[in-house]
C-alpha cells in the first residue's frame, strides 16, 4: 500500500498524491548547515542518545550531536576555497536498505544538513523498532517546523514512483546491493541529476595473535563486547559487518587463542540476550557441513544458535559467497598483514583491526591499491558511520560549487 507519512502515522494515497507532495519540495533548499538544519539534528539527537535498549539508535544520536556536526561544519567548510561556495543540489531521493535501519536516517541528516529537500522510500513492512524511529524523527521535524521539506513515503515495486520522482530529483542516493543499483538506476533523472549507488559489500576483520595474548582477561572481554558489536549489530548483515576473521601469527598459538575469543563472545551473546530464529540456526549449520564438505574448511564448531566457526583452509584465500548471517564467522590463520590480500576484492568495504600499529596499517593500505577495501577501522568501529562511504564524500555530492571569479 502507498502511504505518506507524518507525525500523525502513515496516510494512504495514490501514486498522484506522492507525486504531489514531491512537487511541493520544489525549490525548498536552504543554505548548507544552517541553523535550521542545525536545529532539527540536535533535537533528533536529544531524543535518540539515551535509547539504551536499542543501541544503534543512542549511537546515531551520539553521531549527530551538536559538537560532533559543529566539527563536521568545520571540515566542510575548510575544504572549500575562497572564491567557491557550497550550495544545495535541491531535491534529494534516498532509497536506502532494507536490513539496516539507521541507514535512512544518515543518509537523511546529511542531505538535510547539505540544505536539501528531501524523499525518502521507506520499506513497506516495518519493524516495531523502525516505526518507532520514524515517529520519533518525524515528530522533531514537526517540532523544529522543517516538516514541510521532507517527505517519507512508502510503495510497492509495481508502480512507475522511482521513475517519476528521480526525473524531479537533483541528486539520488541508492543504499541496498548490486540489483537494486542496476534496476534504479535505470531511472533517468534530471539531466544534470546526480546518481549514487552503494552496492553490494562484505567486510572482514583482523587480530594480530601476539597483541591478543598479551591481554589481561578483562581486557579481552571488552574486546570481545566490541567485537559483538561489529558482528550482531543488524543480524551481521550489514555491509561493515565482519563474516571472516583472521589471525595474523603462530597457527597453532592463534588457534588456541581465537577459540578463547570466540568463547568469550558467546558469554556476551548470552548476556546480551541475542537470539536468532531457528532457521537462521539451521542455515548455519547447514553453511558448515557445505564448506566441510567442499574442502573449503578444516574444522567447524557451533557455541549455540547464535555463533558457529568455520576454520577456512589456507589454501583457498577466497571468502565466502555465501552469507548467512545472525552469528555465523569464517576463521583464518595467515603468517602476516600481507597475507590478507587475497581475501580483498572490489567488493569488500569495512576491515577492522587489532593489535597493529599505524606504520603497519599504512603500509597495509597502501598495498590495497587496485584490491578495494574502503575503511580500516578498529574492531568495535566496523558499523559506524562515516561521511566518506565507500570512496565517496557524501557532503561533497550532496553539495554543488558556486565559483566566483572577481573582476
Amino acid at each position: 500500500m502507498n502511504a505518506v507519512f507524518s507525525q500523525h502515522g502513515p496516510r494512504a494515497g495514490d501514486d498522484r498524491s506522492i507525486i504531489q507532495a514531491v512537487d511541493e519540495l520544489a525549490g525548498r533548499s536552504i543554505e548548507p548547515f544552517s541553523d535550521r538544519a542545525l536545529d532539527v539534528v540536535t533535537r533528533l539527537s536529544a531524543r535518540l542518545v539515551g535509547v539504551r535498549e536499542h543501541p544503534q539508535f543512542a549511537a546515531l544520536g551520539y553521531w549527530l550531536r551538536p559538537a560532533a556536526v559543529k566539527r563536521l561544519a568545520t571540515m566542510f567548510r575548510s575544504g572549500v576555497p575562497e572564491n567557491q561556495f557550497p550550495v544545495p543540489r535541491g531535491l534529494a531521493f534516498h532509497l536506502p536498505p532494507g536490513n539496516v535501519d539507521t541507514i535512512f536516517v544518515y543518509s537523511w541528516a546529511l542531505s538535510l544538513l547539505a540544505g536539501n529537500a528531501n524523499v525518502v522510500r521507506l520499506p513497506s513492512v516495518r519493524p516495531a523498532n523502525l516505526e518507532w524511529l520514524l515517529g520519533t524523527l518525524l515528530e522533531v521535524l514537526s517540532d523544529s517546523g522543517d516538516a514541510d521539506r521532507h517527505v517519507f513515503c512508502s510503495y510497492g515495486r509495481d508502480t512507475s514512483l522511482n521513475r517519476e520522482i528521480s526525473l524531479r530529483s537533483d541528486l539520488r542516493v541508492i543504499w541496498g546491493g548490486d540489483a537494486k543499483v542496476r534496476e534504479v538506476s535505470v531511472d533517468p533523472m534530471r539531466p544534470d541529476g546526480l546518481s549514487l549507488g552503494f552496492p553490494d559489500r562484505k567486510s572482514l576483520a583482523v587480530i594480530d595473535s601476539t597483541a591478543y595474548k598479551r591481554l589481561e582477561p578483562p581486557e579481552r572481554d571488552s574486546l570481545s563486547e566490541r567485537f559483538f558489536n561489529d558482528v550482531y549489530w543488524f543480524d551481521q548483515m550489514g555491509c561493515g559487518s565482519p563474516r571472516v576473521l583472521a589471525w595474523i601469527g603462530n597457527r597453532e598459538e592463534a588457534d588456541a587463542l581465537s577459540r578463547d575469543l570466540y568463547a568469550r563472545l558467546a558469554s556476551v551473546v548470552v548476556r546480551k540476550g541475542y537470539q536468532v530464529e531457528l532457521g537462521v540456526a539451521m542455515s548455519k549449520i547447514s553453511f558448515l557441513n557445505d564448506m566441510l564438505a567442499e574442502g573449503k574448511g578444516t574444522a567447524a564448531f557451533f557455541l549455540g544458535n547464535e555463533l558457529g566457526v568455520i576454520d577456512l583452509d589456507e589454501r583457498h584465500l577466497e571468502p565466502p559467497e555465501r552469507i548467512v548471517g545472525g552469528g555465523m564467522l569464517s576463521n583464518l590463520f595467515l603468517p602476516g598483514l600481507d597475507s590478507l590480500f587475497p581475501l580483498v576484492s572490489r567488493s569488500t568495504q569495512t576491515i577492522s583491526y587489532f593489535g597493529f600499529d599505524e606504520p603497519q596499517l599504512r603500509a597495509f593500505i597502501h598495498g590495497l591499491s587496485g584490491k578495494g577495501g574502503f575503511r580500516v577501522v578498529p574492531i568495535g568501529q566496523a558499523l559506524s558511520f562515516d561521511t566518506t562511504w565507500d570512496g565517496i564524500s557524501l557532503l561533497d555530492h550532496m553539495t554543488r560549487r558556486v565559483v566566483l571569479v572577481p573582476s
